[in-house]
């Protein structure tokens, strides 16, 4: 059902309608080398296809020993073993330990049977090639590693939504895997349109305004992990914006419009969608600062956001609403990161739209202070300033100086 600009829906509902839309559209995957999966998101649960470890080892250097027989060792007192064995790495180990004996094993090394701790070697001395004292009792598995304290055999290991690390490679390697299901990069084009807009290599009269949204855009989908294929800056008029958003509608799971969302006589986005055979516009108009003359459309099922043309406005609306379809459509695990700061300045939530204002931060001793950092829609400076933004709901409408607010991160913090 579509909305009515002029009744502009809550935030809330805003997120709802993108996260429905993202649930519903089928995501590819594909198959990629271990070697290139990082940072991909996993499509597929991962099972352990063996235990890990795969045998009870040491955890260092020292002596397989029985527990009863150093129970009383100590500096004073130590304990006399018989060493009857030294393990190799790699090597598969058939001895069994009984009473009085015991069997030196490398860090890693497998285990004689009824091992049931590891003396480590700085608390034993060596008499003879047969004979060691040990100075220091060990406790029940102490310095084991037993079969399966890693991972059991048909545990999950890595679930679908997760990022992979460097460290899932290593468990992905552990597990023999060479190949990893991911969900396929998303693509997006960007169009960015306005009779003043030029290129950054075009000469720029009077009146003109370089195009930068797309940069701008384009380096948070990159971030994200998506990928552009296509920017495109087209003039204000119908057929021209039509014919490009046709052309990137073929080779894009999301296109990016930006400009042309409100309802001026040049404002002609969300005329071109509905344009388009098994279109629908969910969206037209949220209740927010910045960011107000926001679109959703689908054109057969694919995503299409009318983007305010001003800059911050662009770029906030990115983040709080395809920033969540980006991640829902590849079941992203990944949460909103905030921290807790005090507002060094008062904020005001714009009449009847939840508001988001730009913060920079600052640690002062043990606490993160929040500066409020004020300008119009089209100044990238402002974001270019700010650590994060503040989100004052429309029923709040103030928060005063001295409170502690939730500050939600743009960029990483140098601590």
């Amino acid at each position: 059902m579509a909305m009515d600009f002029f009744k502009a829906i809550s935030v809330n509902e805003a997120f709802q309608i993108i996260t429905k839309l993202a649930n519903e559209y089928k995501m590819d995957t594909e198959l990629v080398p271990l070697v290139d999966a990082i940072d991909r998101i996993v499509a597929i649960d991962y099972k352990a296809s063996v235990n890990l470890p795969q045998f009870n080892r040491s955890t260092v250097d020292g002596y397989a020993v029985m527990t009863q027989d150093v129970l009383s060792a100590s500096e004073a007192s130590p304990c006399t073993l018989k060493v009857i064995y030294e393990v190799m790495m790699g090597e598969v180990v058939t001895k069994i330990l009984e009473k009085g004996q015991t069997v030196f094993v490398p860090t890693g090394g497998m285990l004689p049977d009824k091992t049931e701790g590891m003396v480590m070697i700085e608390h034993t001395k060596k008499l003879d090639e047969e004979t060691i004292l040990v100075n220091k009792s060990v406790l029940q598995g102490e310095n084991i590693s037993y079969t399966g304290d890693d991972l059991y055999k048909g545990e999950t290991y890595i679930t679908v939504g997760k990022r992979i690390t460097a460290y899932d490679l290593g468990l992905f390697a552990s597990m023999g895997v060479g190949q990893v299901e991911v969900y396929r990069k998303p693509i997006f084009s960007i169009i960015s349109t306005g009779d003043e807009i030029i290129g950054i290599d075009e000469e720029q009269a009077l009146g003109q305004i370089r195009e930068i949204n797309s940069y701008a855009l384009g380096g948070l989908i990159k971030q994200l992990g998506g990928e552009v294929h296509g920017c495109r800056i087209v003039k204000d008029d119908f057929e021209c914006i039509r014919k490009e958003l046709e052309a990137c509608m073929a080779s894009s799971d999301i296109v990016l419009i930006s400009g042309g969302s409100s309802v001026g006589a040049k404002d002609y986005t969300r005329n071109v969608i509905e344009s388009f055979d098994h279109s629908c516009i969910w969206v037209h108009g949220i209740a927010i600062k910045p960011g107000k003359p926001t679109i959703f459309g689908q054109i057969d099922g694919k995503l299409v956001v009318g983007l305010p043309g001003h800059p911050a406005s662009a770029l906030v609306t990115f983040s709080l609403f395809v920033k969540r379809y980006f991640l829902t459509i590849q079941k992203n695990q990944q949460q909103v990161v905030y921290i807790k700061a005090m507002l060094t300045g008062n904020v005001y939530a714009a009449p009847g739209r939840e508001t988001y204002q730009m913060v920079q931060l600052s640690k002062k001793d043990d606490l993160w202070e929040a500066l409020p950092l004020y300008g119009k829609s089209g100044m990238m400076t402002l974001l270019a300033k700010a650590s994060g933004y503040i989100r004052i709901p429309i029923k709040k409408g103030e928060y005063v100086k001295g409170t502690l607010v939730d500050v939600y991160l743009l960029k990483d913090l140098v601590l």
